[in-house]
């Protein structure tokens, strides 16, 4: 209980994605959920807005196979190539996103077509509370290691910095995200600051899947998600190592036959820990898993994993020639 009181007025204080505090606080034990009959009824296999190789969209093998049991709040999983859900669980339901709010943040300054080897520093007034800070104010590095710092280890600092070095204020920085967010199709999503620090950054799993979409098809946040890690000097001679916080890239999802093409956590308080990941199988087969709300830190982790393999073993791609059913 001691513990437990200690995490929640650190995470009231200092409300972040990255750093210690994410690493080690757990939300309280939610209330017993219903399984089975209520996921089944979940699984509505709607559509996203269609490629142009829908036609090719992925069959399931097994009839009876319904998925999964997460801890997630939401959930839906994505065939990337044709739109088609595959799984999906109250994914119209508004969240707190966190810093999967980084995502739209890297891939607004992106647009405008930086040059990441440019010098470039944290200043005073870009500093954040909440989380670590990785590098130091002042300390000269490149805008390509701050936008590593904060897609990688989700550096609230870096962020702000990467939002000043566009040359907007942070109304008209956050203005366009929303812009982007609508540009994009993300119907139900509202960014309130570029960090995800604010809990008023909510959105829905199905908005969440076309961000990351959109997203991965930049270089420079594809590679940077990909990241175990990232090690850079600063101009006062200071050698930064940053840590992802993505663990997925430690799972069996990026190992043959699978890898993680990309992803970004999230967590506040109010969001609980969220993750959106983009996944393939034999370099095809790609699939966007979002779950917005799991209960534990590891929990976010341990859903995307089910949910993925559960996708690849309960449905079949055109270009498969043997259907072979896994039921979980």
């Amino acid at each position: 209980m001691v513990q437990l009181m200690l995490a929640t007025t650190l995470l009231q204080l200092y409300p972040s994605d990255a750093g210690m505090i994410e690493r080690y606080a757990t939300l309280p034990a939610a209330e017993m959920r219903q399984s089975g009959a209520y996921d089944a009824l979940a699984l509505l296999h709607r559509r996203l807005p269609s490629a142009p190789d829908a036609n090719r969209a992925p069959t399931k093998v097994d009839s009876t196979s319904v998925g999964v049991v997460t801890s997630a709040v939401s959930a839906v999983v994505v065939d990337r190539a044709t739109g088609f859900v595959l799984y999906e669980k109250n994914g119209e339901e508004p969240r707190s996103i966190g810093s999967i709010t980084k995502l739209m943040t890297a891939f607004v300054f992106l647009r405008g077509n930086p040059d990441l080897t440019s010098p470039a520093a944290i200043a005073a007034s870009d500093v954040r509370a909440g989380g670590v800070q990785h590098i130091s104010v002042g300390d000269v590095v490149t805008i390509g290691d701050l936008l590593r710092a904060s897609l990688v280890g989700s550096d609230n600092s870096a962020t702000v910095s990467l939002m000043r070095l566009s040359g907007m204020s942070e109304g008209d920085f956050v203005g366009r995200m929303n812009e982007v967010a609508a540009e994009i199709g993300m119907r139900a999503t509202t960014f309130y600051d570029p960090t995800g620090l604010s809990p008023e950054n909510r959105s829905i799993a199905p908005d969440v899947v076309r961000l990351i979409d959109e997203a991965m098809k930049v270089d420079a946040i594809r590679e940077a998600t990909q990241l175990f890690a990232v090690t850079f000097q600063g101009s006062s001679g200071r050698m930064y190592s940053i840590r992802t916080t993505d663990d997925l890239l430690h799972s069996f999802l990026n190992q043959s036959p699978y890898k993680i093409i990309g992803g970004k956590t999230g967590f506040l308080p109010e969001a609980g820990y969220c993750l959106g990941s983009l996944v393939s199988e034999n370099d095809v087969h790609e699939i966007i898993v979002v779950v917005l709300g799991s209960e534990t830190i590891t929990g976010r982790f341990q859903d995307v994993k089910a949910l993925a393999a559960w996708a690849y073993k309960a449905f079949q791609w055109p270009d498969e020639s043997d259907a072979t059913s896994f039921p979980l």
